[in-house]
């Protein structure tokens, strides 16, 4: 028999962390035509997911911070996969903290902020190859549905 895949329900403390966003996060989403991820993998967080022309692919990730619960934190992320050596070449920056006291506006403000960050990197910006990873890297799939920015 096959082991399960099934993740633990997300506490309710967190979804309703991500239910107080949703709005500010989903239209931000659809003004700049980004995949909305919500719970990847069971994770505490929300990731808006696009192609970059230059190659690879793109995150800004919204994580619930469990210790204290009021805040939101926002990353972005960019790699490039080498098929050829099963290598990964990435960059990750933090944006900011979101405190969910504050207007939804200024949670808008740190994706933007993000969405320009990753969009003036370049790939001399990108880390040392890391891996190797298998040459079927999970997500690869879902990589022709994102928009390319």
């Amino acid at each position: 028999m096959a082991p399960t895949t099934r993740l633990s329900p997300i506490p309710t403390q967190i979804v309703d962390a991500f239910r107080a966003v949703a709005p500010a996060v989903e239209a931000f989403a659809r003004e700049h035509d980004l995949l909305i991820d919500r719970y990847r993998r069971g994770k505490p967080s929300w990731e808006l997911r696009f192609g970059r022309r230059v190659g690879g692919q793109a995150v800004l990730t919204i994580s619930y911070r469990e210790r204290t619960g009021h805040v939101l934190d926002v990353s972005a992320t960019w790699w490039v996969d080498d098929q050829a050596t099963q290598t990964r070449r990435l960059r990750s920056e933090k944006i900011g903290v979101y405190d969910r006291r504050a207007p939804s506006a200024t949670l808008t403000q740190q994706l933007e902020a993000g969405l320009a960050m990753v969009d003036h990197w370049t790939l001399s910006d990108l880390g040392p190859p890391r891996g190797p990873f298998p040459s079927a890297a999970p997500g690869v799939e879902r990589a022709a549905r994102l928009s390319l920015r």
